[in-house]
């Protein structure tokens, strides 16, 4: 058991030196949220030719809790400073998740130590919102969730083994033991949405490991960024998840001791790869542009507030359907004059209704005119209205999550995911909102959270945490679709099983006074 002091902090690392001559070295850098005892499993396979290095990032493991601030210098920094106390100067990366990106940092900063790189299940480098999201989750359960509640949601995403008691106790303690803002600031900095330009630089030879049924690094995603890369062999193990080495410890050792020993070539170069590693590379570039490009953000949970690039549009909102134009158009970004009126006010003859877009459309233009932008946001055809910016919208995105959350399975997952989606519902859902459209987002909002907090409560109660499910059920009262008893039928319980007199009393003459016929007076 040894530790460095770097920068002001511990930091726990593992040295197995081994004795062949020119051995060369391996430095293992583990998963965030993970520590180096995960790499035990192929260390015996492997020492016997190799040095190894193992050690814990900051905020991980047995290394102290780290810094306030994360930055890719700060970590590669700490690397670099441990192999020269230890006077290696020539390296194999091998990296996990976010330890995948790191190593790539480092060979980015310290060039000159790295020999070749393997990465596993690393974060993905794509344009997919799907992918994005995923990430984003983490970071909020990081923030907002238990620890045990992120460990237990991540088992499955990381290994086929999850039914193991053990790995999955090991995974949860894991995370039990990680600085959680250490631990979001790492899955937020290795998920910027920036094209990655960081991978296109890399001139060292670099092994690409997926798990054949990796949810999140999937076979064709790995295949993806291998096809960008110009120095990369690629390769998909069988029956494993994201730690593949721990799913396959023989399978993966033997690839990690044949690509250390001698790195593939492949056929990078031959023209069919040549061509194709050009178009994905356009493709993702533009992805991100994409993103990076204009972009109009509309708030509708609790107030309603419009910004063009960071910028807020200021008053005019409430007159002439301008925040019912905005939510249509918000989901679904073209549309014709027609549409929009059988959408808004199907109760008005057409004529009528024609007549009125028009000067709802000229007020609503004006709201959207842009400031020092090349392209407009809004256009105004004869026939077809059409909004070109990026739509990000918090209702869109939170009716999208409620329907994911609906049809998750995994116990552990949903409830993280429930403690996300009720941190951010407050206040009145399109406050000022009355038209058909609106109306009907609403009722669905309504009827998903009815179900998922009725869902989420049942668990807290089942788990005994009962006080958990309360705010769950505040929350569907005042946004449910549902039956009221339902919620206060939960909330008698809680409070009887807790002994809370005053609450008690307070929920069986609400439940009361919503009956028609009052039953009779109850001993409390």
């Amino acid at each position: 058991m040894s530790f460095f002091i770097s920068a002001d902090s511990l930091m726990y690392y593992e040295h197995y030196e081994c004795p062949a001559k020119g051995a060369k070295t391996l430095v293992m850098i583990h998963g965030a949220g993970l520590n180096s005892t995960f790499w035990q499993s192929i260390v015996p396979l492997l020492e016997w030719r190799y040095s190894i290095l193992l050690y814990d990032l900051s905020g991980h493991g047995q290394s102290s809790e780290g810094h306030a601030d994360i930055s890719w210098e700060l970590l590669t920094g700490e690397l670099h400073a441990l192999l020269r106390s230890l006077r290696v100067d020539r390296v194999t990366l091998l990296g996990h998740d976010f330890g995948a990106h790191l190593a790539v940092q480092f060979a980015l900063s310290y060039g000159s130590m790295v020999e070749s790189l393997i990465l596993i299940s690393p974060f993905a480098h794509l344009p997919l919102t799907s992918l994005h999201k995923e990430y984003k989750l983490r970071a909020s359960l990081a923030k907002k969730a238990s620890r045990q509640t992120l460990g237990e949601a991540m088992v499955k995403r990381m290994s086929v083994k999850h039914q193991d008691a053990v790995l999955t106790q090991r995974i949860v303690q894991a995370f039990e033991r990680v600085h959680f803002p250490t631990y979001a600031q790492m899955v937020e900095l290795a998920i910027k949405p920036v094209f990655p330009k960081d991978y296109l630089l890399l001139q060292k030879p670099v092994l690409l490991l997926s798990g054949e049924q990796d949810p999140v690094f999937t076979p064709a995603l790995a295949g993806l960024t291998h096809a960008q890369l110009e120095t990369t062999g690629f390769l998909v193990v069988p029956d494993a998840s994201s730690l593949v080495f721990v799913d396959q410890p023989i399978y993966s050792a033997d690839w990690i001791d044949a690509f250390s020993r001698k790195p593939l070539p492949g056929q990078r170069n031959n023209a069919i790869n040549r061509e194709l590693r050009q178009h994905v590379q356009q493709l993702t570039k533009q992805g991100y542009e994409h993103w990076g490009g204009n972009r109009i953000r509309i708030r509708c949970l609790g107030k309603f507030e419009v910004c063009l690039n960071d910028r807020i549009v200021p008053g005019g909102w409430n007159t002439r359907y301008a925040k019912s134009l905005m939510i249509y158009l918000a989901f679904h970004p073209t549309a014709t004059r027609e549409q929009l009126c059988e959408a808004l006010f199907p109760e008005v003859e057409h004529p009528n209704a024609m007549r009125n877009l028009r000067v709802y459309l000229s007020h609503f233009s004006k709201l959207l005119e842009a400031i020092d932008a090349e392209k407009p946001c809004l256009t105004i055809g004869r026939d077809v209205v059409k909004l070109h910016y990026l739509v990000d919208c918090d209702l869109m995105e939170f009716l999208n999550d409620l329907q994911q959350v609906a049809a998750e399975q995994d116990s552990e997952v949903k409830y993280g995911l429930c403690e996300d989606l009720l941190s951010r519902l407050s206040g009145k859902l399109m406050p000022g909102c009355y038209d058909p459209f609106a109306l009907s987002l609403k009722e669905k909002v309504e009827q998903l959270w009815e179900g998922i907090t009725l869902w989420a409560a049942d668990y807290c109660m089942q788990t005994g945490k009962g006080g958990q499910a309360v705010p769950f059920l505040l929350s569907g009262l005042q946004h449910g679709y549902a039956d009221e008893t339902l919620y206060y039928d939960r909330l008698i319980a809680i409070y009887q099983q807790s002994g809370n007199t005053k609450e008690l009393r307070k929920w069986v003459r609400k439940k009361r006074n919503s009956l028609s016929t009052p039953p009779a007076e109850e001993k409390l």
